[in-house]
């Protein structure tokens, strides 16, 4: 019988979270996004179009959100400087821009339930358009002055190219292990929710001791996102996605749920494993099949408790700020993060 695990303090579904988080930072947001707008601008038009397609594909804008519930959790009374709105942006163009290389990289054809600019516009363009939107993170970043976060961002997108680069190197490599993959996301994903939570912090300069704290609430709520995003691909049912599920499965993607289900397989499942995703030999029934074996090794239900341990670290870490609304939120976003899997 599958095992269950329950979560504590999910009254609300993560869309209801992000919407709480939406209302809470509504002035931070509508200014972000119109810093967003202003920075793709450009005197070609191509360069609008391509980057109007990814900015507003549908996504929550969860790492500027991040930045401002950041900043309005640490900011002292009285304090209404403006820095977040810039670097708010500036994390948001380095993971648009992230995306449009991730997907050149994995051939997608979709991203968010919409055509790829890849599909659309071609790998050469999409390439392109993700180093302009790189430079203009820069720039936003020189415009705030402060050579502690231009590191720390330039440092974030060194460790951001550095997981993509460790990820395709051991593309369809279904011996990689534990430690391999965790490296992989802790780099292409959680770096980002780390800086966007620091950046926040730092422009009310708040302690030493908070700012360490938001490092590892974004770290960790990093790792538990991920985490819980690869373990949704191999679950029941899509919830607010923008893919299919088993887009994983189909693309080869070496991801927690295979990694353990191939440690733990008999012969005769390695080889499945060998045929599905490392030859990209599938045929029409093999994602059920795939489904059955993860079922039967408890992959998703391992895959939990890992995204658990990661939660409760970010959790804990709040423990460095006094109660108050953004405190809360951030603890309600890790557990309906994980009560995404459905």
């Amino acid at each position: 019988m599958a095992k269950v695990i329950k979560l504590k303090n999910t009254d609300n579904s993560f869309e209801d979270c992000i919407n709480d988080l939406l209302n809470i930072c509504k002035n931070d947001l509508i200014s972000i996004n119109a810093t967003i707008l202003e920075k793709i601008e450009s005197d070609i038009p191509l360069i609008k179009k391509i980057s109007s397609h990814i900015v507003n594909s549908g996504g929550k804008r969860l790492r500027p959100l991040l930045t401002s519930c950041a900043y309005q959790m640490c900011k002292k009374p009285n304090d209404e400087n403006n820095r977040h709105i810039g670097l708010g942006a500036a994390v948001e163009f380095i993971h648009a821009a992230t995306l449009l290389h991730d997907d050149v990289i994995d051939a997608s054809k979709k991203r968010r339930g919409k055509l790829s600019a890849n599909e659309i516009w071609g790998n050469k363009m999409s390439v392109l358009i993700g180093d302009f939107l790189f430079s203009r993170s820069f720039q936003l970043m020189s415009k705030d002055g402060s050579k502690e976060i231009l590191q720390l961002l330039s440092n974030t997108s060194v460790q951001i190219s550095e997981g993509e680069v460790l990820e395709l190197n051991n593309d369809k490599d279904l011996t990689i292990n534990e430690n391999i993959y965790f490296d992989v996301i802790k780099n292409k994903t959680a770096s980002l929710f780390s800086a966007s939570c620091q950046v926040g912090g730092m422009v009310t300069e708040a302690t030493n001791e908070k700012i360490e704290a938001l490092k590892t609430y974004g770290l960790n709520f990093g790792m538990c996102f991920q985490l819980i995003d690869d373990a949704i691909d191999y679950s029941s049912s899509s919830y607010n996605l923008g893919k299919n599920i088993g887009d994983d499965f189909k693309e080869g993607k070496i991801t927690l749920p295979i990694i353990l289900a191939y440690l733990r397989s008999n012969s005769e499942e390695k080889n499945f494993w060998k045929k599905t995703i490392q030859d990209l030999n599938q045929d029409e029934n093999d994602f059920e099949k795939a489904l059955d074996i993860i079922k039967k090794y408890d992959c998703i239900y391992d895959t939990i408790k890992r995204s658990k341990h990661f939660a409760n670290i970010a959790i804990d870490s709040l423990g460095a700020f006094k109660n108050n609304i953004f405190k809360d939120l951030l603890i309600k976003l890790i557990n309906s993060s994980i009560s995404r899997l459905r």
